[in-house]
């Protein structure tokens, strides 16, 4: 990273790598460098909506994370992205926190069905992520209706860790409640998505005016628009 940061000087001629460089060197890292896709202007109002759509949810919700980036500047295979990051370094993850992160994962989609009528295949990324982990409350951490019961399909390991027996496989009744518990935090969150961007909706158009003439918002001007910054874990 610290290597793309110095590239990155260099090209414009300054003598210290400053903290900007560092910044996008990491997005290079994490997300890959720029690109600059020829989009209609439906194109790029879709893709603002729909980031606008995560940012809005996300920072309403209180079990997420600050809003520090939107951009609807494509990367990789992503043609925008929001980014949250936590203002203290967290080691637990609560069973609201994560039904919160599900729905700011499904605000993009929502965006896309209320401002538009209409759903993209942008949304696939999020609602993969939203599944996994919607199946990792309901199977490893036991936050569902089914109980503190471990439903993972794995193979028990010894002391060194290797794989020993059979691996549990669960019965077809029992996997099939595991997929209703699934669908259920999933569906959960959409509804939840959904009613924040309907509620919101001139936030969210004022929102995606600025995006689409200044192509990225970073946090402090994210929140000039949207209202003041999420409380702190203390405060909630």
């Amino acid at each position: 990273m610290l290597n793309e940061a110095a590239i990155l000087a260099a090209r414009d001629n300054q003598k210290e790598i400053e903290m900007k460089d560092i910044e996008e060197a990491a997005m290079k890292v994490k997300m890959g460098p720029e690109k600059k896709r020829l989009q209609s202007k439906l194109e790029q109002k879709m893709t603002a909506y729909h980031e606008a759509g995560h940012a809005v949810v996300g920072h309403l919700l209180m079990g997420t994370d600050p809003i520090h980036r939107i951009s609807i500047v494509s990367r990789g295979m992503a043609l925008g992205f929001t980014m949250s990051r936590p203002k203290t370094d967290k080691y637990q993850q609560t069973r609201s926190e994560l039904k919160d992160e599900i729905a700011m994962m499904l605000g993009g989609r929502a965006a896309e069905k209320v401002v538009f009528n209409e759903l993209t295949a942008g949304a696939s990324s999020d609602i993969e992520r939203a599944t996994i982990l919607a199946r990792r409350m309901v199977v490893d951490f036991g936050m569902s209706d089914l109980g503190p019961v471990s439903l993972n399909q794995t193979v028990d390991t010894n002391a060194w860790g290797y794989s020993v027996g059979d691996s549990v496989r669960l019965s077809e009744v029992t996997q099939a409640k595991v997929d209703v518990e699934i669908k259920r935090f999933v569906d959960e969150g959409y509804k939840v998505a959904e009613s924040l961007v309907k509620m919101n909706r001139k936030i969210l158009d004022k929102l995606v005016d600025r995006l689409i003439k200044v192509e990225t918002i970073e946090q402090e001007e994210f929140e000039e628009i949207v209202g003041k910054t999420k409380p702190s874990i203390e405060e909630k």
